[in-house]
């Protein structure tokens, strides 16, 4: 986003003769955020409230608003506007802020934000909806709202960064919309200045309501990739324990450079410090259960220690897989022992004989559908088996007999395999022969 900094002494001097104008534009951090260091999400609770002194040049009304004024509720009583429930999550009987803009553009909103950190990027964030109905009788479409958001320094005698939404009409239904500012702060500035001003005219129209007011700590994008260029995971349960070396690759749109501490977490909502892991680089232990990990990342080692200062990189999630790959083995030829057991004297059997290997099959992905296969069992001994066979992954074998002599009991069999192995672009196969000879 771009911002819209301070003017230069060369600049202020130059508005004797030209006409100074601000440009701003909104937007997000472009990279990560940390935690919210400032929230307001005006409460909760039934009936009007007030803000406190100094926040608002609008009136109080205990009733329906007027132009000018306001209230801090969870409901409003104007007929033409949206009944609508706040932003704020989960939050019973939640109040916001309700305005009902004044005749001429100004200030209606404005709070002092402390306890920053100096040279730090921040996002500032707000929600925002248009009360007003798309069309009424008295009205037609109605005044769109039209709010700008300021950062002032502590002193209020130097703007930071300011951006407008433009003209936001009424639609069909009320919709909350998200805006947000980037600024940054400067050597020695722990402490600025939010300003909110309604750019439109009071009338019919121009109503809106305000909540859940954040500032974020706003850093370089940096997402956590292992050694095979992957940003996670999923790990199948014969191959753990699972271990890796994961690496921070920052974007560097926001820090020049990058200090870190890695954590971990069980569940992805509860993080820890990884004592000693603060390098670019982290080997993950051994591990046969799901883990995440992260990094907090500032522009100095000093900020790490200020959760007011610092942003989180993308998470590495190692989950496992549920499902265990199925193995397929084909036992040695038995002995020609075992055919004389079966009665089966004065027969010679000759094999070509395939290099013997374990074979397996990938459940994870395979298509719902099976397919009747003949798998070699023990050499002369011939059974059928179902495996999954359209979208395998991994290997799988596929073989059919064929009886010479068909119908007499010593007769000679020819036993076709086809061995599927994954390739890079599809499947390959590798076909074998297994014969089995009788002589009268």
């Amino acid at each position: 986003m771009q911002l819209v900094l301070s003017k230069t002494t060369t600049t202020i001097l130059l508005i004797f003769l030209f006409p100074l104008t601000v440009e701003a534009q909104l937007g997000f951090c472009n990279g990560n955020t940390g935690d919210p260091i400032f929230t307001e999400d005006f409460g909760s609770g039934v009936g009007n409230v007030k803000l406190p002194f100094g926040t608002t040049t609008y009136k109080f009304t205990a009733n329906r608003p007027k132009d000018g004024c306001y209230v801090v509720s969870n409901t409003h009583k104007h007929y033409n506007w949206y009944k609508l429930k706040d932003h704020t999550s989960g939050d019973k009987n939640g109040r916001m802020l309700i305005v009902n803009a004044g005749y001429e553009p100004g200030e209606f909103f404005r709070v002092p934000v402390s306890g920053l950190c100096e040279n730090t990027s921040y996002e500032f964030s707000s929600w925002i909806v248009n009360l007003t109905r798309e069309y009424t009788k008295a009205c037609g479409r109605g005044i769109p709202i039209d709010v700008t958001f300021e950062i002032w320094n502590k002193s209020n005698k130097t703007l930071l960064a300011s951006g407008s939404t433009g003209a936001i009409y009424g639609g069909s239904k009320p919709t909350w919309r998200q805006y947000a500012l980037v600024f940054q702060t400067r050597p020695n500035e722990t402490s600025v200045i939010l300003k909110i001003r309604n750019n439109g005219k009071g009338g019919c129209g121009n109503d809106l309501a305000l909540d859940d007011i954040e500032f974020k700590p706003c850093g370089d994008n940096v997402v956590i990739e292992d050694k095979n260029n992957k940003m996670g995971i999923s790990v199948n349960k014969s191959y753990l324990p699972f271990s890796t070396i994961l690496r921070l690759k920052p974007d560097y749109t926001v820090f020049s450079n990058h200090f870190y501490q890695w954590q971990t977490s069980k569940d992805g909502k509860n993080w820890e410090d990884i004592p000693g892991a603060k390098k670019e680089t982290y080997k993950v232990p051994a591990t046969s259960s799901k883990v995440f990990y992260r990094a907090k990342v500032a522009e100095n080692p000093q900020n790490l220690n200020n959760a007011l200062c610092y942003s989180y990189s993308d998470f590495y999630e190692i989950s496992i897989s549920k499902e265990k790959p199925i193995v397929l083995k084909r036992p040695e030829v038995k002995k020609t022992t075992d055919l004389v057991k079966k009665g089966l004297t004065r027969v010679n059997i000759s094999i070509e004989e395939p290099r013997i290997t374990r074979m397996y099959i990938d459940r994870k992905g395979l298509a719902k559908t099976y397919k009747d296969v003949i798998i070699v069992k023990n050499g002369c001994k011939i059974i059928t088996d179902k495996v999954w066979i359209d979208g395998a992954v991994g290997k799988y074998v596929q073989t059919t007999e064929k009886v010479i002599k068909k119908g007499h009991a010593l007769g000679e069999t020819i036993i076709n395999e086809t061995l599927y192995y994954k390739a890079v672009y599809g499947y390959n196969c590798v076909k074998r022969t297994y014969t089995v000879t009788s002589k009268l």
